[in-house]
């Protein structure tokens, strides 16, 4: 997990350096700068094609929730910093998730009950039996703080 935290930063530039070496490869064609100052057309689609992998996911998360098992992570993790650069605040809406995007606003429903919290995605999860990890205050919220887990289904807002 630790690894996949250094190294995420660290693949824009990766692909941009791959990208840089095979337009400088020798006996690749130069390619003239466009005259709208713009990306060139090999840039661009590299570029288009990452987002499409990093909207992949997410997309797939809006045509159905995902359902799994919740649990809350708290006192011991008061005040340490999370994924996203924030420190952690035991009292604030917010929770891990393994693979939605950093600042994602997301619903957590409780399986079988009307009850809900929208909470924003401020770490990642370090165990992948969980779909969601949540602030003790978006557990209490929700009514999964005695139990320690819970079924519940995640949409993203």
């Amino acid at each position: 997990m630790r690894a996949k935290r250094i190294l995420r930063p660290l693949l824009p530039g990766a692909m941009a350096t791959l990208l840089a070496l095979a337009l400088h490869a020798p006996g690749a064609k130069a390619q003239e700068p466009p005259a709208s100052g713009g990306k060139p057309a090999a840039a661009k689609r590299a570029s288009t094609r990452l987002g499409q992998l990093r909207r992949a996911r997410p997309r797939a998360l809006e045509r159905a929730p995902e359902i799994g098992t919740a649990s809350w992570y708290g006192p011991g993790f008061h005040g340490k910093r999370t994924a996203s650069g924030r420190h952690f605040d035991a009292t604030a809406m917010s929770a891990a998730h393994p693979w939605l995007p950093l600042g994602t606003w997301v619903r957590v429903s409780l399986v079988g009950s009307q009850r809900f919290v929208d909470v924003v995605i401020t770490d990642r999860t370090g165990q992948t039996s969980r779909v969601i990890d949540l602030s003790p205050a978006a557990a209490r919220k929700l009514g999964i703080l005695s139990r320690g887990t819970a079924q519940v289904a995640v949409s993203p807002l």
